[in-house]
């Protein structure tokens, strides 16, 4: 008696979860990459927008005054360990009056160098500068 049998054997059911599994290991490598690749991404955006937050206060302040001296902080250097939502993230921002005047410092007056940089976790991820001339 010759009969046919319809559907799959067991092996050949085995065999396709075996495939199906090892073809899904780069799948899955490839979605770990892409989530950690959109977070570092995220702490740069964070980095560079803490950065431009910083600058701008001190531009502001540096209008406020009537453009004549670097605001609420001497040349020095000032590091925050930035709280909240932004815990693990170091604001540095540098101020410097260059002896010799940066290319953009017109003659006889007094310019501050101001670098306001970003890192999270010892990497440096942003960095703002900027000239302040005192007229």
């Amino acid at each position: 008696m010759n009969r046919r049998q319809k559907g799959f054997t067991l092996i050949e059911m085995v065999l396709v979860i075996i495939i199906i599994a090892v073809a899904s290991v780069p799948l899955f490598s490839l979605f770990s990459q892409a989530s950690l690749s959109l977070m570092n991404n995220e702490d740069i955006q964070t980095a560079t927008q803490l950065a431009q937050e910083r600058a701008e206060r001190i531009l502001a302040l540096h209008r406020k005054q009537g453009f004549n001296a670097v605001p609420d902080i001497a040349p020095g250097n000032i590091t925050e360990n930035l709280t909240g939502n932004f815990t693990g993230f170091t604001r540095t921002t540098d101020i410097t009056q260059p002896v010799i005047p940066p290319a953009g410092c017109p003659p006889g007056a007094l310019c501050n160098q101001v670098v306001v940089s970003v890192n999270r976790d010892g990497t440096a991820l942003a960095q703002v500068s900027l000239l302040l001339v005192n007229y």
